[in-house]
């Protein structure tokens, strides 16, 4: 008996809903299969999230953050790895000799070789000479070592490097090699003309090693003013103009460019290069005698210069002996919007800046950071000096 039209068309239609059901089936399937790729991906790309969200034990968690800090390493990616070790020490598991070469070869590339140094040790303790890097780790060593002594060289040449700048004199000047430091009350104890405290920096410049003497006015000048009279003992009874034209004289007699310091350039000089400093060479109020003649201990009078112990870089009577003519105009709150670089005081005022105390001052006049100012004009005063700069 033969079908119906009817009967024929309704197997053809289970037959479609049948193809049909199959390949969304595999569809899905496939879907699924995919999504669990991506997963596992991300598992292995962000391993810590990923690993504690999920509860994974911390041996897991180990083997994860190894190798993605191995994937790290063949990228050359040191730091990536560095911190992926350093997340696998914290799990507290045990770790394999093969870890300890690994990480002392990321920390060496990073340039950490103290630590490097040690991890590569700790590898050659547990594996000895049987170990898979032996030879590479030896090397490592030998130049961790190598570059350690010379990253110690460089950063003790760092350290003196002010010092050692400023053993380098020439016509009775120290160079002083350039920097930034916090300008102003640094310890608390100075007036309001000395804040607000400020970053400032300076250029390399030369300063004198001492006061300016009564016998280089006279040889520059032909007369001496001052009232002690004495070769050797600063020049005192000198106006800021009279300076000057001492300045002026000078430089065309050698043929160079001296001037007075900023007032910037003497407190960073007056500090050994910015130390913080309280006085001129020492922050014990004890020993302010053995770097200068001041009050009681001056006698009433200047002294020769450089007979007192210098500040660290080699500058004589940074305190006491005379007050220091500066070139800078005074201005109480010139500290307010002084610019950080270089900075050469306001463009206007009456007086100029004197720093660094005389041989009447008492100890917080002799402070590094104490300002004080006297009219241009004014020459009567026997504990007014100056000593000379220059640029480079």
């Amino acid at each position: 008996m033969t079908k119906t039209d009817r009967e024929t068309d309704k197997e053809d239609l289970q037959i479609m809903q049948t193809i049909r059901i199959g390949y969304f089936r595999q569809v899905v399937i496939s879907s699924i299969f995919t999504l669990t790729l991506i997963m596992a991906a991300q598992v292995a790309s962000v391993p810590v999230v990923f690993a504690k969200d999920k509860g994974l034990s911390q041996e897991i968690q180990f083997d994860l953050l190894v190798n993605s800090a191995t994937k790290d390493m063949d990228a050359e990616r040191w730091e990536g790895a560095v911190q992926s070790f350093e997340k696998a020490m914290k799990l507290g598991v045990d770790l394999p000799g093969k870890f300890h070469f690994l990480y002392g070869k990321a920390l060496y590339k990073t340039g950490s070789y103290e630590y490097s140094l040690s991890s590569l040790t700790i590898y050659l303790t547990l594996v000895g000479r049987s170990g898979e890097y032996y030879e590479d780790a030896i090397t490592l060593i030998v130049d961790a070592e190598n570059k350690q002594k010379e990253e110690a060289r460089r950063t003790s040449e760092s350290k003196h490097k002010k010092t050692e700048a400023a053993s380098e004199t020439e016509d009775g000047m120290v160079l002083i090699k350039g920097g930034c430091f916090d300008m102003g009350d640094i310890f608390g104890t100075g007036a309001s003309d000395e804040k607000p405290v400020h970053t400032v920096c300076v250029g390399d410049f030369y300063l004198g090693k001492t006061e300016v003497t009564q016998k280089q006015w006279e040889d520059v000048t032909g007369s001496n003013p001052s009232k002690f009279q004495c070769a050797d003992c600063p020049v005192e009874r000198v106006s800021w103009n009279n300076v000057q034209d001492f300045i002026k004289k000078l430089n065309e007699k050698t043929g160079m460019n001296y001037r007075l310091p900023t007032e910037a350039e003497w407190e960073y000089a007056a500090r050994s290069g910015g130390w913080k400093e309280q006085w001129a060479g020492t922050n014990d109020k004890e020993k302010i005698g053995e770097h200068t003649w001041y009050g009681f201990t001056a006698e009433g009078r200047t002294h020769a210069v450089a007979e007192k112990t210098p500040n660290k870089i080699g500058l004589y009577d940074m305190m006491g002996n005379v007050w220091e003519w500066c070139s800078d105009r005074y201005d109480k709150k010139y500290y307010e919007h002084s610019p950080s670089k270089d900075p050469q005081g306001p463009p206007e005022g009456k007086s100029r800046v004197i720093r660094g105390g005389g041989w009447r001052s008492r100890d917080k006049g002799l402070r590094t950071t104490d300002r004080n100012n006297f009219i241009p004009t004014s020459k009567k005063f026997t504990d007014i000096g100056f000593r000379l700069a220059r640029s480079p």
